[in-house]
């Protein structure tokens, strides 16, 4: 019952975005296509903004206040009180940004602006995950796209890495803000310890905390692998552990497989053909989701969570994708 109101705003988030999709874009793929501009200019806004949060913190932090309507929790970060939550924004738009350059095959010095813009805001963007996760989803891209040619680009990347390496070292130290000096100074945890310890939890309640009238915080306030101070709890900052963890492991695994089930589909469609010019949005748009998916790993935030991009980017891949399927059979 205490998360009855989470699950409303889900609820009308994602029937809301339904209907959007069903009802308003239809079989217009330019409405689609303007959709997703207008989607990926606002995380471009709440990019701009990140960076400028870097210059002007005391200005930025109550202009980001006013945008999300909550007090502003961490900076430097974009349209959103969480760093975490940006680390999702900031995925999906760098993942987008170098896959799309590449599979529009625009100029050389082109996708190499894009890629260094890209790597400029995942490292003020202060957020570890999303710099894996975008480095994950982009290095498969590169190995189906260029194939052999990864081996130059790696290389070329490794060249220039050992030749800025006193400035990247600079980088690292001090008190500036930057995903390398926070991974510096980082306070030391152990994310595989609570893993482990969730898993333990689900050995524990295989049908779920929710069916056992249990709450994370009842079961694992005894556990000190969680426990923050007296009183603080955290998770095991993994989306879908913690989602089998709640509705259990027959439940919680079969809606994960039937809600991502259609995109994986996709995703191995786009693969086989993707070098097809038709498919250069779809795999923009499946690569970009693929990066925020895995994401969920590193954070509680997942699909089901219904905020950031994520439940935007599934309905696109699975809507331009149903589009494409329709135009074929025309």
């Amino acid at each position: 019952m205490e998360s009855v109101k989470a699950f409303s705003v889900f609820m009308i988030i994602t029937v809301s975005c339904s209907l959007y999709f069903n009802y308003f874009i239809g079989e217009s793929k330019e409405r689609l296509k303007l959709s997703i501009r207008i989607f990926f200019a606002l995380l471009v806004l709440s990019a701009l903004i990140m960076v400028a949060n870097h210059v002007e913190p005391a200005k930025i932090i109550v202009l980001r206040s006013l945008l999300v309507g909550e007090p502003v929790q961490q900076s430097p970060s974009g349209i959103t009180p969480w760093i975490f939550s940006f680390g999702f924004q900031i995925a999906a738009l760098t993942t987008f940004a170098v896959v799309a350059s590449a599979v529009y095959k625009r100029a050389i010095l082109f996708q190499a602006i894009v890629f260094t813009s890209a790597l400029t805001l995942l490292l003020l963007g202060m957020n570890r995950s999303a710099f894996l996760v975008f480095a994950l989803a982009v290095g498969l891209f590169w190995l189906l796209y260029f194939r052999f040619k990864t081996v130059l680009i790696i290389g070329s990347l490794l060249c220039i890495a050992v030749v800025l390496k006193s400035e990247i070292a600079a980088l690292s130290t001090g008190r500036q803000q930057n995903i390398l000096a926070k991974n510096s100074n980082k306070i030391n945890e152990n994310r595989s310890s609570l893993t482990i310890e969730n898993l333990k939890i689900i050995e524990d309640y295989p049908l779920g905390i929710a069916f056992s009238g249990k709450t994370w915080n009842q079961v694992a306030i005894h556990n000190p692998a969680f426990r923050i101070g007296e009183t603080g709890l955290v998770t095991s900052h993994n989306g879908y552990l913690m989602f089998i963890t709640y509705l259990g492991i027959v439940i919680g695994s079969l809606l994960l497989f039937l809600i991502y089930q259609n995109v994986f589909k996709i995703f191995i469609k786009v693969i086989k053909g993707l070098k097809d010019p038709d498919n250069a949005l779809l795999a923009a748009l499946c690569f970009s989701l693929m990066a925020i998916s895995v994401n969920s790993c590193f954070h509680n935030e997942s699909l089901l969570a219904g905020s950031g991009p994520i439940l935007f980017l599934y309905f696109s891949v699975l809507h331009l994708s149903k589009i494409q399927s329709n135009e074929a059979l025309v």
